[in-house]
């Protein structure tokens, strides 16, 4: 934060007045989720922070690189190491998606992708295959991922989780083998596989820059505390704006994107979590092929 002084118009008698003004640094954010108790956030946004030299992505690159396999893209676009899935099981968009995807991941297209897999690495018919037997979730995404579900939503309450993730991909992957019998062939289910993807960037897909919310150095505005601070805003009150929400500035996409411009750091990369493995329900240990 900096300190610098500003002048206001205050009505009925247009008189002038000085006010202090605190100019937020977003490299500051970091520390202002911290001392709102989140966990998540700020090591993502940190994380962010820390890639030299400046890396951005376009909303064609964004995804493509969610959809190509990760093993592919380079270290520093990639975050392997910071989520974890017994942070995420604790909301509710997780712990609701994970009961949503275990009963849904058995789709026509789900066990199309099975099939496509097993026959990646030879006629599972004829050879016992097996998948998913690695910890390693950017190899799992690739080799053993057969359903997904979006979660999240821009009407989520504002904490850890929306700081972190947002709208993010919730991802099943299998762990197990084939087995032939009687002519018919099986993938036998040992584990299920839930994890996270998405991208920690800041990347503006309309005409206007996306707003990440209104933050001082301490916190953020919850969404009541917004909506008064916008209506203030619009209405052009800004002494009462100084006085209420001293402090306080909102904060864009294309803040992210003048922060590489001038320090040539910050980059936008690949998020996965790690992944929580659960043993399957007693009609998902048998899939007919």
């Amino acid at each position: 934060m900096t300190v610098s002084s500003t002048t206001t118009s205050k009505e009925p008698e247009q008189q002038e007045k000085k006010v202090s003004v605190e100019f937020f640094h977003i490299d500051k954010i970091p520390d202002a989720m911290r001392n709102m108790g989140w966990e998540m956030a700020p090591k993502l946004m940190e994380q962010w922070f820390e890639i030299s030299p400046a890396f951005a992505f376009t909303a064609e690159s964004k995804r493509k690189s969610l959809d190509e396999d990760a093993r592919n893209l380079p270290p520093t676009q990639v975050s392997t190491e910071i989520v974890k899935m017994s942070w995420a099981i604790k909301f509710e968009q997780v712990s609701a998606g994970i009961e949503e995807l275990s009963g849904r991941w058995k789709s026509t297209k789900g066990i199309a992708r099975l099939k496509k897999l097993l026959q990646s690495k030879g006629d599972f018919n004829k050879n016992v295959i097996s998948l998913g037997y690695t910890d390693d979730v950017i190899e799992l995404d690739k080799t053993s991922q057969v359903n997904l579900i979006p979660i999240g939503s821009k009407l989520d309450t504002i904490n850890d989780w929306y700081g972190a993730m947002g709208n993010s991909n919730l991802k099943i992957c299998v762990r197990g083998m084939t087995q032939t019998r009687k002519e018919k062939t099986f993938f036998i289910v040992d584990k299920l596989g839930f994890y996270l993807k998405d991208t920690y960037d800041f990347v503006d897909e309309g005409n206007s820059s996306e707003p990440l919310g209104i933050w001082s150095k301490d916190r953020i505005l919850n969404k009541e505390e917004t909506s008064i601070y916008m209506s203030t805003y619009l209405s052009g009150l800004w002494g009462h704006l100084v006085r209420s929400f001293s402090g306080f500035v909102p904060i864009f996409n294309k803040d992210f994107r003048e922060w590489q411009r001038k320090n040539d750091s910050g980059g936008d990369y690949i998020v996965f979590s790690d992944v929580l493995w659960v043993s399957p329900r007693g009609n998902d240990k048998e899939i007919p092929l």
